[in-house]
């Protein structure tokens, strides 16, 4: 009996604990910082015209041109950086209110960022 609760305890523990594939896609992209957007004070980064596919599956958007959540401005704040980054869509619990006075970029969350040697 006690094996029966423990194995169905686990099941509990195992499915609460599981993510929808779509929010833990992470994918390495080459991009180059654009500057810092005006509204929500996030850097804006490029993606290659080559990655689009691959982004397209993680935001669901068809553009190049992002806003980056989580990305360290004190460290990549300088246009025309070459970074490698790995990134996933931005949650809805990330987003913030930006101003609406210049143009506006979707978001991804940037989880991990260097730059390119």
């Amino acid at each position: 009996m006690i094996k029966l609760l423990t194995i169905l305890v686990l099941a509990i523990l195992f499915i609460s604990c599981d993510k929808n594939e779509e929010e833990t896609i992470a994918n390495l992209f080459e991009v180059t910082t654009v500057g810092i957007d005006i509204d929500c004070k996030l850097i804006i980064i490029d993606f290659r015209e080559s990655d689009l596919d691959r982004l397209e599956k993680i935001t669901n958007l068809n553009t190049l041109k992002y806003q980056a959540f989580n990305l360290d401005k004190n460290k990549y704040n300088e246009d025309g950086q070459m970074l490698t980054i790995t990134v996933r869509k931005t949650a809805d619990s990330e987003l913030f209110p930006c101003t609406t006075l210049g143009p506006s970029y979707p978001w991804v969350t940037v989880l991990e960022a260097k730059l390119k040697e």
